[in-house]
C-alpha cells in the first residue's frame, strides 16, 4: 500500500475529491441529490487524477526533469515502477475514468458534461506531454485552477442537477486557489531542477519573493470568499481552518517546501470540505 500511495501520490487526492463533494452539495441546495451519481463521480474524479500524477511523473523523467539526487517524486526515480509500466497505467486510469464519465453522460442526459470531460482530460494530459507541456510555460497554475476548480465542481453539480449551476462556479473559485497553491508550493521546491531542465514555472518567473507572495494570496484570498453566499455559516465553518493557513504561512516563509506541499493538500481537504458543510448548513 505504501508504494502505492508514493506511485499515485495520495496526498494530492482532496485536489479531486473535494470539489466533487463541493459540487454535489450545490446541487444538493438546488434540490438534486443522487448517491450513485455521487459514487461514480467520485471514482471517474479518482481516476483521472490518479492518471495524471502517473503521466506526470513519467513525462517529467523522461524529460530529465526528476532525477534521484534531487526529486521528491520517487516513483521512478526509486525504481517502484518501470517507465512503460507507469504509462500503460496512466493509459488505463484515463480510459476508467472516461468510461465513466461516458456512462453519466448517457445515463444523465447531459452532453455537455462530455466537453466538459474532454477539456479536463486535455489539461490533464498535455500538463507535461508533448513538445508543449504548459506547466514549463507558467501556465501550469491556470490550468489546475481550470481543472480543479470550475470543470469538476460544476461537472459534479451538473451530473447531478442535469444543468449548469452558477452557484458551483462561484463555489469553484476558492477551492480552486487553494488546489494551486498545491501546486505552487510543489513548483517553489522544484524551482532549482525545472530552472536546470531549461523549463520555466510560474514560481520560477515570480522569482522567490514574489512566488512567496502569491503563495500568500492563494491560502487566504478563499476566507473572503467564503463571505460572499448570502450567509454566515460558510464564513464561520471555514474560519476553523484558518490556524492551519497561518502555519502553512509560516512554513513557507522559512522555505519548508517538502512538507509545506503535503500540509496545502491538508488544507484543501479541511477547507473545501468545511466549506461543504457551510453551504449545507445555510440552506
Amino acid at each position: 500500500m505504501k508504494k502505492w500511495a508514493i506511485v499515485l501520490r495520495a496526498y494530492s487526492w482532496p485536489a479531486s475529491l473535494v470539489p466533487v463533494v463541493l459540487g454535489s452539495v450545490v446541487a444538493w441546495r438546488h434540490g438534486f441529490f443522487s448517491w450513485l451519481d455521487f459514487t461514480l463521480t467520485m471514482a471517474a474524479a479518482l481516476l483521472v487524477h490518479s492518471a495524471a500524477n502517473l503521466a506526470n511523473t513519467y513525462f517529467d523523467f523522461k524529460k530529465g526533469v526528476d532525477r534521484k539526487e534531487t526529486a521528491d517524486d520517487r516513483g521512478l526515480v526509486d525504481g517502484l515502477m518501470t517507465p512503460p509500466g507507469m504509462l500503460r497505467l496512466a493509459l488505463g486510469l484515463f480510459g476508467a475514468g472516461a468510461a465513466i464519465g461516458f456512462l453519466l453522460v448517457f445515463k444523465n442526459g447531459v452532453p455537455g458534461l462530455a466537453w466538459l470531460g474532454a477539456a479536463g482530460f486535455a489539461l490533464a494530459w498535455f500538463y507535461t506531454a508533448t513538445g508543449f507541456a504548459y506547466k514549463y510555460r507558467t501556465l501550469g497554475d491556470a490550468g489546475i485552477f481550470l481543472a480543479f476548480g470550475p470543470f469538476i465542481v460544476c461537472g459534479s453539480a451538473l451530473i447531478q442537477a442535469r444543468a449548469f449551476l452558477p452557484e458551483a462556479l462561484w463555489a469553484s473559485i476558492p477551492v480552486g486557489l487553494l488546489i494551486v497553491a498545491i501546486l505552487h508550493a510543489n513548483n517553489m521546491r522544484d524551482v532549482a531542477g525545472d530552472t536546470g531542465a531549461g523549463f520555466k514555472t510560474l514560481a520560477a518567473a515570480l522569482g522567490p519573493r514574489g512566488a512567496e507572495r502569491f503563495y500568500y494570496a492563494l491560502i487566504f484570498a478563499p476566507y473572503a470568499f467564503s463571505l460572499t453566499f448570502g450567509s454566515v455559516w460558510p464564513a464561520v465553518f471555514c474560519a476553523l481552518s484558518m490556524p492551519l493557513a497561518v502555519k502553512l504561512r509560516g512554513m513557507a516563509a522559512k522555505g519548508d517546501f517538502s512538507e509545506l506541499v503535503p500540509e496545502t493538500a491538508k488544507l484543501v481537504a479541511v477547507f473545501g470540505l468545511l466549506l461543504s458543510a457551510g453551504l449545507y448548513i445555510a440552506a
